[in-house]
């Protein structure tokens, strides 16, 4: 019997340079579970190296983290790729890392890189600049992420900065890809007919949260037999009945 899993997966942490240093464990699975969300993807700029303490803190949480990451490609598309565990989540790392230009961050003119442990304690700072451009194009990015057995959604298609639309002005007709995200600032029939998405392509919608207060009102809802990576891999691709509803 399938049952409805409230899900945000497209949530930043105090890793990304940009989102809050509040944005910790303890903080983002307390609003989660506040809010009822059952299913988030962790997704830092070009890193996931917070993503297993999340996952270690939700275990008394009854939330399902899921291994994510927000890449930016050559063209300066932001595309989110998720895995179903840590090792190939930080095989995919190691990969993105020996395509990103080697800069230094500037923690006064960008923001902290923090990364935590599962308590929420600040142990390390990442010294590699996040928020940059990987040489790898979109097409290099979807097929690598598949061929590692992940899954591939373009971020926020409806901005007009950072987007697979802005920064192409369409959606490639061949690219792989497992669902396509929205922001909250458009709902799905309008995107849908906006950026000519087809019924077959699954449109989620995401908080992109950097902010704690940005993870209210949940809208993505995922019918699955229970919460897992796979389970979320069937809902997307609409099989065996599992399925996306967005409610507006």
């Amino acid at each position: 019997m399938l049952k409805q899993y409230p899900a945000d997966l497209h949530i930043h942490t105090c890793l990304s340079p940009c989102a809050d240093d509040d944005m910790n464990p303890a903080n983002i699975l307390n609003m989660a579970r506040l809010m009822g969300t059952k299913i988030i993807g962790i997704c830092d700029h070009n890193s996931a190296k917070n993503v297993k303490p999340f996952q270690e803190a939700a275990k008394s949480h009854d939330i399902l983290v899921i291994p994510g990451m927000e890449v930016e490609s050559a063209e300066e598309v932001h595309l989110l790729v998720f895995f179903e565990d840590m090792s190939t989540m930080l095989e995919w790392q190691e990969f993105v890392y020996r395509h990103l230009p080697p800069r230094k961050n500037n923690p006064d003119f960008f923001g902290r890189q923090q990364i935590v442990d599962e308590d929420s304690n600040v142990i390390d700072e990442e010294e590699q600049m996040l928020l940059v451009a990987a040489s790898l194009t979109v097409d290099e990015i979807s097929q690598k992420v598949f061929d590692m057995g992940g899954m591939l959604v373009p971020a926020h298609i409806d901005r007009r900065t950072f987007s697979l639309w802005g920064q192409l002005g369409f959606i490639p007709e061949n690219l792989r890809l497992s669902a396509i995200e929205i922001s909250r600032n458009i709902c799905e029939t309008e995107a849908r007919r906006k950026f000519s998405i087809s019924e077959g392509i699954t449109v989620i919608t995401s908080s992109d949260a950097h902010r704690l207060e940005e993870m209210v009102f949940q809208k993505t809802f995922l019918y699955l037999e229970s919460p897992s990576f796979l389970e979320v891999k069937k809902a997307f691709e609409a099989k065996e009945g599992r399925r996306v509803i967005i409610r507006e």
